[in-house]
């Protein structure tokens, strides 16, 4: 078996593999639950560019044998939940306010985390996301209510703290706090 090796990873350095981190993209939300349609997978290059464009990006890489098979990214949380777009509005209102401390600076955002295909079920997806959030207080993500995501950051230590529907799709807010010592 390959040993899969997880490296940090800034802006520049997720930019520059975007067309491999594009084709893991389409494997991981072409088919349901998320059923992306063309239009926004084919966005993919633009919409890593926005995500990385914002204060204090960056992520993590997972490589097997030399090729990219995942990722993570995301970045700082702002002092306040946004409310510049319907899909910031639809996050902002469905957040219970017990909640609000840890979706905003010192927190990080996970913009996307995705494992190609044929490397799932290795606990890739699980050394980046505990990676990335390794070094902050707080965190929180979206994902979709259907499928196997929900489960797993559940046993990743992740809470559910909310459930909303954005651009018709049923999501699930989770938010990830630094265990107490």
């Amino acid at each position: 078996m390959t040993v899969t090796q997880i490296e940090p990873a800034g802006p520049g350095v997720l930019l520059a593999h975007a067309p491999r981190l594009h084709e893991i993209y389409r494997e991981c939300f072409a088919g349901p639950p998320w059923s992306e349609p063309e239009s926004r997978l084919a966005d993919f290059p633009n919409h890593v560019r926005r995500q990385l464009s914002q204060p204090d990006a960056g992520g993590w890489l997972a490589r097997s044998d030399g090729d990219i098979v995942g990722a993570v990214y995301g970045w700082a949380a702002p002092t306040q939940l946004p409310r510049e777009t319907p899909f910031d509005i639809a996050v902002a209102d469905a957040v219970p306010p017990r909640v609000r401390p840890r979706m905003v600076a010192p927190a990080l955002v996970v913009g996307e985390l995705m494992v190609a295909e044929s490397h799932r079920r290795q606990r890739i997806a699980a050394r980046l996301l505990a990676a990335y959030v390794a070094t902050a207080p707080a965190a929180w993500l979206i994902t979709h209510r259907d499928g196997g995501a929900p489960a797993f950051y559940r046993r990743q230590g992740w809470r559910e703290d909310a459930a909303f529907v954005a651009d018709g799709v049923p999501l699930l807010l989770f938010t990830w706090a630094q265990p107490r010592t």
